[in-house]
């Protein structure tokens, strides 16, 4: 076992995105002796990513999304980590600096994916995954007639609704049949489309950005319809993918992440822990904030020695996206219909209304009388009752309508 008591004074941190950053703070709450070393190679770590296309879009400040660290912890900002040696628990910093651990996390987050990896850049393309990628593309957008995002999971969609309200015309490529095809079924995508399409955003979905190109109308992104999307600024945001090089170099065991037990330790070493986006537990990697959040928790607990016998077991999240012209929350089973039926031969039942004119849609997926999924678009008002029957363990109550409207009593 690694060191669980609290009787480690040294753990050494590298990141400080939002899982790190709460990590410390928890850590530092439940044990104030525990010296903690925080490396991270970002110039200004520690903030809420989640908000940096409030930032874009101006409805934030810089210092507004900011994550305080509590005082005592010794972050190194700008420095990143080269190589981990786990035989003498030290690592090297990009200085050459080398530092020692009992303790050492892995909170390194995830790096940008490239939907056409093996092509020229688009001209005028930018990234919008840190804050230094934020300041660049704001900047950017002074000089920009037109614009592209492409990608059109959740930060593609923030991102397009950020540059309209910039005023500046903007289109949204997206590869899948319709928005968020992943997460949403095709009537609560061509409802979003609608609510984007309403804020000014273009919209093309079915077709991939192939790579830049230079058409008539100046420089843009090729689809792969063989079309042109003028665009002298592309922001791409085809996903995200674990930073896992410095782990794997270190001999850890690494799939999509850094392959993590309940307690969070390395399955290869228990005096390595991971948490956040570039940690895989259970064959999962999460990569949303709560999920981040619950682990740091459980961390923190652990390595404080506050409880020894925390364990992270999976979690059971919503996903959020709230901007001034739709609300949305989309979780678990969402897409699946009415009838479908899962392994054990259960046979699924859905809950929906719908309402195109105020663009709300509402969809509850149920399997033997529990919550397994479901849509809120538009209207958020049952959100805390439909989260809490998704996270409970009793079968629900004959009366449902509670779940997509106020006015349908508490079942």
């Amino acid at each position: 076992m690694g060191r669980e008591d609290g009787a480690s004074r040294r753990v050494l941190v590298v990141g400080c995105g939002m899982a790190g950053a709460r990590f410390v703070s928890r850590l530092t709450a439940l044990n104030p002796d525990i010296r903690i070393t925080v490396l991270d190679g970002e110039l200004r770590p520690a903030y809420n990513r989640t908000l940096l296309t409030g930032v874009l879009a101006g409805h934030h400040r810089p210092e507004d999304i900011a994550l305080p660290l509590p005082p005592g912890v010794d972050l190194r900002a700008g420095v990143r980590v080269v190589a981990v040696h786990r035989a003498t628990r030290t690592v090297v910093d990009s200085t050459g600096a080398e530092h020692t651990y009992d303790t050492l996390v892995l909170a390194t987050g995830s790096r940008p994916h490239h939907p056409w990896p093996h092509t020229r850049p688009a001209s005028g393309g930018h990234h919008l995954h840190t804050l230094a990628d934020c300041r660049h593309l704001t900047a950017a957008c002074a000089d920009a007639r037109t614009s592209v995002v492409i990608g059109g999971g959740l930060l593609g969609v923030e991102t397009a609704l950020a540059l309209a309200a910039r005023t500046l015309p903007v289109t949204l490529v997206h590869r899948g049949p319709h928005l968020l095809h992943r997460r949403l079924d095709p009537k609560a995508g061509a409802l979003l489309r609608r609510v984007l399409e309403d804020a000014g955003v273009t919209v093309r979905t079915g077709t991939p950005a192939s790579g830049s190109a230079d058409g008539p109308g100046g420089p843009g992104v090729l689809l792969g319809n063989g079309d042109v999307v003028s665009a002298d600024l592309v922001v791409v945001t085809g996903g995200t993918r674990p930073r896992v090089g410095l782990a794997r170099a270190a001999g850890l065991p690494v799939r999509a992440g850094v392959v993590v037990d309940d307690t969070l330790a390395s399955v290869g070493d228990p005096d390595v822990y991971a948490l956040g986006d570039c940690a895989e537990h259970r064959g999962v990697v999460h990569d949303t904030a709560v999920p981040a959040w619950q682990q740091a928790e459980v961390l923190a607990a652990r390595l404080s020695g506050h409880d020894r016998h925390a364990r992270f077991t999976g979690a059971r999240t919503l996903t959020r996206l709230i901007t001034k012209e739709v609300d949305l929350a989309v979780f678990g089973e969402a897409t699946t219909g009415i009838g479908a039926g899962a392994r054990d031969g259960a046979r699924t039942d859905v809950l929906s209304v719908s309402d195109d004119r105020r663009r709300v849609y509402k969809k509850i997926v149920t399997r033997r009388d529990r919550v397994v999924g479901g849509i809120l678009l538009g209207d958020l008002s049952t959100v805390d009752t439909v989260r809490r029957a998704y996270e409970a363990t009793e079968p629900l109550p004959p009366g449902r309508l509670h779940l997509v409207s106020t006015l349908g009593g508490d079942g």
